[in-house]
């Protein structure tokens, strides 16, 4: 199945269909991570953190990544910084033998260590991962600029103050940020000048670094929410609205280099007490269901994969 949508001269081609028979593709995708633990539940009913990490992956595996750095110093409470990519296949994290910060692939289990980066590095409170793990995104508090570390240079780029990291391209050509007002900024990576800034909600950014989708929560009776598409360079509409189905909130936005979208929402007739029901929807593909998982809702040091901590 193909859709095409067109945005005013661009017509761009979505192949919608996964490619059948390739053993690496299907390796990728069973390994990729839902959400990342390092909670234990204790005899009071409440959780805290514990060593070590623990990646639940799609297929239902689960990965014990002894290596990772746990604790910012002695004793339990807390915790280091830990990232995965938007799709689940990276993550980030410090390495507890050497302090040094290391981006694994986990469909593969290769890390890689970003050069001139040991821990503690002005003990970030978060990191995020762009897609790829080519970029990390660090922030220490509300009162400090956030920053953008390149893990193969090890060359840091500090953002204006209150301009939050908020979507990369695919392939991590652009970084979408948000400074509030419904203000965006794009800024090309190859060298970090301004390329756009527009009054638009943010959300995910295309490969072309122009298009961008966000999730349409608004006030509507019927509570449903809906994905809009976006020109930047003309500021309007880049195609008509898709429909996330009932009883679902819509959470976050993905887009691939293959130009599909996938969204992320929270089931609401499946979340109650202590559990989250979370699934991922191919929304270029009139919302086919890619996967569902259920975590604790009560934990709140979850990371979990396409839905960052901004």
């Amino acid at each position: 199945m193909r859709r095409t949508w067109r945005w005013g001269a661009l017509a761009l081609a979505v192949t919608l269909s996964a490619v059948s028979g390739s053993s690496v593709d299907a390796t990728a995708r069973k390994d990729f991570v839902r959400y990342a633990d390092d909670s234990c539940l204790g005899e009071d009913e409440e959780y805290y953190v514990c060593a070590p990490w623990r990646l639940s992956l799609r297929n239902g595996k689960v990965i014990r990544l002894k290596e990772a750095r746990v604790f910012t110093g002695p004793g339990r409470g807390a915790r280091a910084p830990f990232a995965l990519s938007p799709h689940g296949s990276k993550a980030a994290y410090f390495r507890l033998k050497d302090g040094a910060l290391v981006v694994r692939d986990v469909t593969t289990g290769v890390a890689r260590a970003v050069p001139g980066i040991k821990w503690p590095v002005e003990l970030p409170l978060q990191i995020g991962l762009s897609p790829g793990g080519r970029f990390v995104t660090l922030r220490g508090d509300h009162l400090e600029p956030r920053r953008v570390l390149d893990t193969v240079t090890g060359r840091t780029h500090p953002l204006p103050a209150l301009r939050v990291p908020w979507s990369f391209s695919p392939d991590n050509a652009y970084l979408l940020a948000y400074e509030g007002d419904n203000t965006v900024v794009v800024y090309s990576t190859a060298d970090w000048s301004v390329v756009r800034k527009v009054r638009t909600p943010p959300g995910a950014l295309h490969m072309n670094g122009t298009t961008i989708a966000y999730i349409d929560r608004g006030h509507r009776r019927d509570g449903t929410h809906r994905i809009r598409f976006v020109d930047l360079a003309t500021g309007r509409p880049a195609e008509a609205p898709l429909e996330i189905p009932f009883g679902e909130e819509g959470r976050w936005l993905l887009w691939d280099r293959a130009g599909n979208l996938d969204l992320l929402t929270r089931v609401t007739e499946s979340s109650h007490g202590d559990l989250t029901t979370f699934r991922w929807r191919r929304a270029s593909d009139d919302m086919r269901v890619l996967d569902t998982f259920t975590n604790r809702s009560r934990d709140e040091i979850d990371v979990i994969a396409g839905l960052p901590d901004l």
